[in-house]
């Protein structure tokens, strides 16, 4: 018996048609998932339809109906272009047929052959319906509202004559027939289009929102990121100096007059560590690089207002507390609606001192964020009502690494680089950071940068 890789070595035209069948349903998927859902789309049409035309009056003696389906029927022809206009017809009108035939049988005293062909008709009328919308290209025509609605008329008076073809009325006033048929057409045309520029005006304000939630979160991350080339810069200039320290070690055991052997395998090492440093180096060049180059190319420094900013900040700290299902309130108030293009460091300053004091408020509690102005200076206070910070380590929380929070799951160590971040982002502005707290008072910090420095318009 052959073994499946003897059967891959001696047959493997076999194999690869044994694998066609797996590549192909691969493939298929992708166009098996939009099937399904233009058939549910196409199902919820119809049974919409169906329902809403059963809202009807009748004008000519019980003999003739003017439902509000046929408005329905337009309206979503309208918005939806991926349904098909005839298919969606067609299956809307043996719908309704299928619903009234067994409505009328039910509580009528007619025999089932009667009551279906008292109501075939009306699949001649959705049929005609959906061959005119289709033959007058009503949907290229939305554009110019007063001739989407002429056609839309035209395609429901055309039907309707249509539908009373296949059921004579058994009334006088042929022109009075008319005038009603048109009349109506007219209406239900109007109103299909109205609702329509609504679902158009919905989908847009939709749009709109869920853009403006994807520009709080980019400007969120654009900040942070921000954060960290600052840190970066800073990192790469450190290690600047720590390699001319190096090379100066390897030049003073070089020129000094000890044991030669041994101050020859001291300067190589020396040497070797400040080539290791300058390679280092080097990569935090090309990435800092890298990182400059993707804010550069997917956004820009335009000028904000502090209102836009703090909208920002709120819409992204409210989001972060009901994922954590938190009860903490948390409320903005600014004196002067300043614009500045320093909004990611604003931005990256008050995220790091709003989270700080969520996770000093713990279960509940509230959080102020305040900005007032001072003689030449803007000020940001961010009061929170949590656990506080006892005074003997307001000297030691700015500096990085030093932290008192723990995760209570895994028992590791917060980074303590939140406040660090803050301070060097706020001296680089030229501003400066300080704390008021008692333990279990809560804590208030204070961020006051110069004026020239953030704000750009002193009109």
């Amino acid at each position: 018996m052959l073994d499946a890789c003897e059967v891959t070595r001696q047959f493997p035209p076999l194999v690869g048609i044994c694998r066609q069948p797996r590549k192909m349903v691969k493939s298929m998927l992708p166009v098996l998932a939009r099937n399904q859902e233009r058939n549910k789309l196409l199902f919820n049409a119809i049974l919409l339809v169906t329902l809403t035309s059963m809202v009807f009056v009748y004008p000519f003696d019980n003999q003739f109906r003017f439902t509000l389906g046929v408005a329905v029927l337009s309206t979503l022809l309208l918005y939806f272009a991926r349904l098909s206009v005839l298919t969606t017809a067609v299956l809307s009108g043996i719908a309704i047929v299928i619903l009234r035939t067994a409505a009328n049988f039910v509580l009528g005293d007619d025999s089932f052959e009667a009551v279906v062909f008292k109501n075939l008709p009306s699949l001649a009328y959705y049929l005609s319906f959906g061959i005119c919308f289709h033959v007058f290209r009503v949907r290229k025509c939305i554009d110019n509202l007063p001739v989407a609605i002429l056609l839309i008329s035209l395609a429901d008076i055309i039907s309707n004559l249509v539908e009373i073809y296949f059921r004579p009325l058994n009334v006088a006033g042929n022109e009075a027939i008319l005038a009603s048929i048109i009349a109506v057409a007219v209406l239900r045309a109007i109103v299909a289009v109205y609702w329509y520029a609504l679902l158009c005006r919905y989908h847009a304000f939709v749009l709109e929102e869920e853009q403006r939630a994807r520009y709080a979160e980019l400007t969120m991350m654009i900040a942070k990121l921000r954060a960290e080339v600052f840190y970066l810069r800073k990192s790469s200039q450190d290690i600047e100096q720590v390699m001319e320290q190096s090379y100066w070690l390897y030049n003073h055991l070089q020129n000094s007059g000890a044991a030669p052997a041994d101050h020859a395998s001291s300067a190589a090492k020396a040497l070797a560590i400040a080539r290791d440093i300058h390679e280092i180096k080097k990569v935090y060049v090309r990435v800092i690089a890298g990182i400059e180059k993707i804010l550069k190319s997917s956004t820009t420094d335009n000028a904000m207002k502090l209102s836009e900013i703090l909208f920002i900040i709120q819409q992204n700290t409210q989001r972060y507390l009901a994922e954590m299902g938190s009860p903490i309130s948390i409320t903005f108030d600014y004196s002067e609606d300043f614009v500045t293009d320093k909004h990611y460091t604003i931005v990256s300053v008050l995220d790091n001192l709003i989270i700080n004091a969520i996770e000093a408020c713990g279960q509940t509690g509230a959080i102020r964020v305040a900005q007032t102005s001072a003689d030449d200076h803007i000020v940001f206070r961010v009061e929170d009502t949590g656990c506080g910070i006892h005074p003997q380590n307001f000297a030691l929380i700015f500096n990085p690494g030093f932290s008192t929070k723990f995760s209570p799951r895994t028992g590791k160590m917060s980074t303590g680089l939140g406040l660090a971040h803050v301070k060097n982002l706020t001296e680089a502005l030229g501003g400066s950071i300080s704390v008021s707290s008692q333990p279990g008072a809560g804590a208030v910090f204070v961020v006051t940068v110069p004026r020239s420095r953030l704000v750009i318009n002193e009109d």
